[in-house]
């Protein structure tokens, strides 16, 4: 086998592959749960062996490298699976919760109603508040739009009067869907 001081040869590499693979695949499986995954995650490593052009001064060192890439991708499976997983104990909890529910039905709707608002100002007026909801400040808004700081603070002002008027009568139906 050719873990000299010399790179790696794709007939090296096979060589290497056909010697460590199952071994790879048995410690690879000591930490995770599917045969299946366990193989791919093998591969990649002799994947990242191809792609690296390493170069090893003896055969202790390629051992080494094998099988520390692959406790490192069993850890990174691990960890990501552990983020998966909470997640979707977050997911499900959400689902499993009806206030939150109707909270994040009450939310979308209020936001698709607000847009539809917006859509229903004047083109200067809606682009004044689309770039305000983006987080653009109004300095940046007037830069962006190429127009004077204080058309801006007049026209958003003016385009906030109206949403607050069309969403006055909204504003008691929200608060009492809240409580519930």
């Amino acid at each position: 086998m050719a873990a000299n001081k010399d790179m790696l040869t794709k007939n090296d590499i096979r060589k290497i592959f056909d010697e460590y693979y199952e071994a790879l695949v048995q410690y690879a499986n000591r930490f995770l749960k599917s045969l299946q995954e366990c193989e791919d995650l093998v591969q990649d490593v002799f994947v990242d062996l191809w792609e690296r052009e390493n170069v090893f001064p003896d055969e202790v060192s390629l051992k080494a490298f094998l099988y520390k890439t692959t406790r490192n991708k069993c850890y990174n499976v691990i960890k990501h699976n552990k983020v998966k997983d909470k997640f979707a104990v977050s997911a499900i909890k959400a689902l499993e919760n009806d206030t939150l529910f109707l909270r994040q039905i009450l939310e979308e709707e209020v936001v698709r109603q607000l847009y539809k608002a917006i859509n229903n100002l004047p083109r200067r007026k809606q682009e004044i508040i689309k770039l305000s909801l983006k987080g653009l400040k109004n300095n940046e808004i007037a830069e962006e739009l190429g127009i004077k700081l204080q058309t801006v603070k007049t026209l958003k002002s003016h385009s906030y009067k109206i949403l607050r008027e069309q969403f006055k009568e909204y504003n008691t139906i929200i608060y009492f869907l809240l409580l519930y």
